[in-house]
């Protein structure tokens, strides 16, 4: 019998931060936060997730989320996001939520496709 391959984060993933272009940089400047493997998995029980604490029931939507192995300091909302699947690249994604999860056993990020 064959031994399934199938680790724990297959994918490749790429998270930076880009800064506006100025007169000092007329293509804006890119810096990488993380690059390295991950898990890229997409659920329609994600587009709803409530990151308010109140009860005006603040809510954003994702069409992703990403697991990293261990933790990356640094990552914040709005920061983008490249991963690369078995079915290709997505590139450009908007980080709209980051957490450390002990589920993940690193650090999640969720985040909306370019389009979004």
């Amino acid at each position: 019998m064959a031994k399934v391959n199938n680790p724990r984060y297959p994918h490749k993933c790429v998270i930076y931060r880009g800064e506006a272009a100025s007169s000092f940089s007329p293509d804006g400047d890119v810096t990488i936060l993380y690059e390295g493997e991950c898990r890229k998995s997409g659920s329609t029980n994600i587009r709803t997730f409530n990151t308010g604490s109140n009860n005006l029931g603040k809510v954003d939507t994702a069409d992703y989320r990403v697991s990293i192995p261990g933790i990356v300091a640094g990552i914040r909302k709005g920061d983008l996001i490249s991963a690369t699947d078995l079915l290709g690249t997505e590139d450009g994604m908007r980080i709209v939520y980051v957490a450390a999860s002990a589920m993940a056993n690193g650090t999640e990020v969720f985040c909306n496709i370019a389009s979004n």
